[in-house]
């Protein structure tokens, strides 16, 4: 039976505005029907709250630029991070690659402790110039072999009844556009214990041709045919709807010179929306996948706008 969840972590800001609100995360659940949450866990340290109880996945820290750093290429380093300060700080404290090791494997370990059926994983690799430009340095093959050496030097971390969900994104690494990738992938992993994430607007951000939800539904459900006998390997799905083809075809493929936090955050969540889906069209995919989880992972300024999102895509994949 397939287990619903939404998106939290905790945060001072949710567990303020939930105390505000007289609302609970079990009470969240429970109203709009869902079986639990995927905690976002991105802490080394033990959390301040725990959700054991309702936790069922838990996402990972992840690091969108990486690579460079694990292959020790100082040129490409030197361009990235104004700083060695500034890289360290970027790797929580890690000065060489065997620390940075340690640094995953102490959040694994965090997550660990809330208990959950799945963790999360994220493959990709792309720099803030790249996210800009679409001219990337490493190609899918690369971030995919040192992203299995990655993950097989801490999966003896992983506890033996949880599942790792590597997830998709639209950059080089696990963007699901070629099906002897994912193959290549999987065979380098040392564990058996695996799987995949569809992030479904991650998959859409690849189709900048896509207009309306029901094409939406029809690429990935076209994607995810193509994968053949290794579709088993989609475990579950980040649900929510992007279509940003409009945006994605109307950028300069340049960084822009006031490049600070807020214009890096805008140009991403212009790509990569969170949106809800309203149609049918959700309950086409999740009919095509049939995961064992679903998390309805949606945008939100603020846990009252997110509660309202979740009503929409829940109503959309339940009529």
């Amino acid at each position: 039976m397939t287990k619903y969840t939404f998106n939290y972590c905790v945060a001072d800001i949710y567990e303020q505005e939930l105390a505000t609100w007289g609302k609970t995360i079990a009470g969240m659940v429970k109203e709009l029907g869902l079986d639990g949450i995927e905690q976002f866990v991105y802490s080394l340290e033990p959390l301040k709250k725990s959700y054991q109880e309702l936790t069922i996945g838990a996402h990972l820290s992840y690091w969108p630029y990486w690579l460079d750093f694990w292959l020790g290429n100082q040129e490409r380093l030197a361009k990235i991070f104004p700083t060695q300060e500034e890289m360290y700080k970027y790797f929580r404290g890690a000065t060489t690659r065997d620390e940075w090791v340690e640094v995953i494997r102490k959040n694994i370990l965090t997550a660990a402790s809330e208990k959950p059926e799945y963790m999360i994983w994220h493959v990709s690799e792309a720099t803030i110039e790249e996210i800009f430009t679409f001219q990337f340095y490493h190609d899918s093959f690369e971030v995919l072999r040192y992203a299995a050496d990655v993950f097989n030097r801490v999966a003896d971390s992983v506890p033996s009844d949880t599942i790792m969900l590597f997830e998709n994104l639209w950059w080089p690494g696990l963007n699901l556009q070629e099906p002897r990738q994912v193959k290549y992938f999987f065979e380098r992993l040392n564990s058996k214990n695996v799987g995949i994430m569809l992030d479904t607007g991650h998959l859409l951000n690849t189709n900048p041709e896509l207009r309306t939800e029901q094409e939406a539904a029809d690429y990935v459900c076209r994607v995810v045919d193509s994968l053949g006998e290794d579709a088993e390997k989609i475990k579950g799905l980040h649900l929510s709807c992007s279509l940003s083809g409009v945006y994605q075809k109307s950028f300069t493929r340049k960084v822009p010179e006031n490049c600070d936090f807020f214009t890096i955050w805008q140009h991403l969540t212009n790509i990569d929306q969170h949106r809800p889906f309203t149609t049918a069209a959700s309950r086409q995919i999740i009919d095509f996948v049939q995961p064992q989880y679903v998390l309805n992972e949606l945008g939100h300024q603020d846990l009252h706008e997110l509660y309202e999102k979740l009503k929409i895509q829940i109503a959309s994949y339940q009529c």
